[in-house]
């Protein structure tokens, strides 16, 4: 779950239409060359470079990262937690407690039934239900929990069936942390981090994306910034109760504004995030699904994104520590 990634609507008016190829471009693979989008768009590697400046300095762009298959983190199990205090318990309140986990990765405030939601990586579905009981007895709170069976990002999707190994070697991991903050860190620059030659980190990065260890590469954009600041949580299931089926996700393409994409199991509903324009445009995009995955389709809004970790660099079970975002002295939460 995320509001800062996707690709970029034709509605985006703040956009012109080089900032918005280039802006797509990097989405689908943040470590294309300059003269790569240089060809793109006609214009010079140096003209292009000002360009990618100007959305990072305006704040479009937020940064790079290197999607990693939660199985190499050693973290193949996400659940996602619906969390509705008991009391009047206060918000920051929650969202500390849940920040206060590590394997959660994002804490969302929400408008309807289900106040707060979260997201979390585990070891395990033990591991999972344990953290749920804690947090049932801290918050004084009712805390469901639904397994994900995959997970779209972007064009990228993966599930705990298809999860990879955890990362072993200490070179890799190096690596792998770098390039979950930076995504277009250089090839020089991972070589001396992980005190390996440039070529052995090339051929490094080429094994770790075909055993499906980096599922890819993209950008991180604030929709808010393109002038989508209404982010909705789409609650999706078939008219028939079951599952949607599978080949409906192909759909989705029709959805820019959707950067995330839960199947969940049982018959829970599955659930979709998308940014939009405005309330009136969420609820058409909700009809939209509706029509297209032939389905019934709730909608929450994001009152609040607690906190976001998700591309944050994990620790992994059983061997060092990770390094890990700090705890900030207090939480803001972003509207």
């Amino acid at each position: 779950m995320g509001r800062a990634s996707g690709i970029s609507s034709p509605d985006d008016e703040s956009l012109g239409p080089v900032d918005r190829i280039l802006v797509d471009a990097l989405v689908e693979n943040c470590r294309v060359s300059f003269t790569a989008l240089a060809a793109k768009v006609g214009m010079s590697g140096s003209t292009v470079c000002r360009h990618i400046s100007a959305l990072e300095h305006r704040g479009i762009i937020r940064g790079y990262f290197a999607v990693i298959d939660p199985g190499a983190l050693g973290e193949p199990t996400t659940a996602l937690f619906s969390i509705k205090p008991r009391s009047d318990t206060p918000a920051l309140r929650i969202a500390e407690r849940l920040y206060a986990v590590p394997e959660i990765t994002a804490s969302y405030t929400l408008s309807g039934d289900r106040p707060h939601i979260a997201v979390g990586r585990f070891a395990g579905p033990d591991a999972a239900e344990v953290a749920a009981r804690r947090l049932a007895d801290d918050l004084c709170a009712r805390v469901n929990i639904d397994f994900v069976l995959e997970t779209r990002f972007g064009r990228m999707a993966w599930s705990p069936a298809s999860a990879v190994e955890p990362v072993e070697r200490e070179a890799d991991r190096v690596m792998l942390d770098i390039l979950m903050t930076d995504g277009r860190a250089s090839l020089d620059a991972l070589a001396k981090q992980a005190n390996l030659s440039k070529s052995t980190v090339h051929k490094r990065l080429h094994v770790l994306r075909n055993r499906g260890v980096i599922r890819g590469f993209t950008t991180r954009v604030d929709a808010a910034a393109l002038g989508r600041p209404v982010t909705a949580v789409f609650g999706i299931k078939s008219d028939t109760g079951a599952p949607v089926d599978p080949a409906a996700y192909e759909r989705l393409g029709d959805f820019p504004e959707i950067a995330t994409y839960y199947t969940l199991s049982g018959h829970r509903p599955s659930v979709a995030v998308g940014a939009y324009r405005d309330i009136t445009a969420a609820r058409t995009a909700a009809d939209r699904l509706g029509e297209q995955l032939h389905a019934a389709v709730s909608i929450d809004f994001v009152l609040a994104t607690d906190f976001d970790r998700h591309q944050s660099p994990r620790h992994g079970r059983g061997r060092r520590q990770w390094p890990h975002d700090a705890t900030p002295s207090h939480l803001r939460t972003v509207r």
